[in-house]
């Protein structure tokens, strides 16, 4: 197997059993302002891109991504489905037939997977109090530190970082969007639930690197 489409399965491993093992802290964030099933969709999406991650040897990477996709949007569903999904599809899409890419050239997949994120959102912006409060600051500093020839897990621990400072921001925001935008003035005070979620992805990266479980 291609070493990069043997490091990108083991990077949706991580992630999924992150976001699984999660499910109640994500559950606690998402009931004061939302439905409280943040954390249980999740897991039910992420079980089954566990579930096919074995059998998706033989896809490129961008495809590998598409199946990611199509699972989170079967088994999510919804408006969290749809735009997982599309960030996913987006990056695919983006990825093409490529089996090997530079990180500058992963750092503009992520930023292809935030547009779609965006417009998926209707324009979602920093302020919204959404994940693309954490998302958009830590994909800011992924690229700072790849034009700065910051090793991969010093750009990831970077990034990981500001994801951190930008969900951290979400917690006085009144919501412009989703579920919680209905409550007013009372959604502020709560972080949001969906900038948790990018925190614990960067954290599932950074800890491979950090352990060495999978090198550049």
């Amino acid at each position: 197997m291609d070493e990069q489409k043997e490091q990108l399965l083991k990077l949706l491993e991580a992630v999924g059993k992150k976001l699984i093992a999660a499910e109640r802290t994500l559950a606690d964030l998402d009931s004061p302002i939302g439905d409280g099933d943040c954390g249980a969709s999740l897991k039910k999406g992420w079980q089954l891109i566990l579930d096919r991650l074995p059998s998706l040897n033989n896809q490129t990477l961008g495809g590998i991504l598409n199946q990611v996709a199509m699972a989170i949007i079967s088994a999510v569903g919804g408006v969290s489905g749809a735009i997982y999904g599309t960030a996913f599809m987006r990056a695919g899409k983006k990825i093409g037939t490529r089996d090997r890419l530079t990180l500058k050239e992963v750092h503009e997949v992520l930023n292809v997977a935030l547009e779609g994120i965006k417009e998926r959102g209707e324009g979602t912006r920093v302020g919204d109090k959404t994940l693309v409060d954490a998302l958009e600051p830590a994909l800011q500093t992924f690229g700072q530190a790849v034009s700065e020839g910051d090793l991969v897990e010093t750009v990831l621990e970077k990034a990981l970082g500001a994801a951190r400072n930008g969900s951290d921001t979400t917690i006085p925001l009144v919501a412009r969007k989703g579920r919680a935008s209905y409550l007013g003035e009372r959604s502020a005070g709560h972080r949001d639930a969906g900038s948790y979620v990018i925190c614990l992805m960067f954290e599932a990266a950074y800890d491979l690197y950090r352990r060495k479980e999978i090198s550049a």
